[in-house]
């Protein structure tokens, strides 16, 4: 079992395609990870973006251009015996 104990972060970043590849390598090899997913913004920053683009353009945008961007960040765990076997099937370095 992966707790926060005892686990080591692996990969970070934005990219689902990545992310997607890290953890099919990790499939792949039989080692246990866990994912953590993260939306960039809240459903306040997300509210106060649209409504800036609605003042700027005086109400004629329902919405600006980000607010509807969602974007998530991907943070992949295993455990700390097992990052080194990781790193290589993932060609981490």
């Amino acid at each position: 079992m992966i707790n926060v104990f005892n686990r080591v972060k692996l990969y970070a970043d934005s990219s689902a395609e990545a992310a997607a590849n890290i953890w099919g390598r990790l499939k792949a090899e039989g080692i246990p990870y866990t994912m953590k997913t993260q939306q960039s913004r809240g459903a306040l920053g997300k509210a106060l973006t649209a409504s800036g683009g609605m003042r700027a353009y005086q109400g004629g945008m329902a919405a600006s251009s980000y607010s509807d961007q969602v974007s998530y960040f991907y943070t992949i765990y295993v455990r700390r015996r097992d990052a080194e076997r990781a790193r290589k099937a993932c060609g981490l370095g």
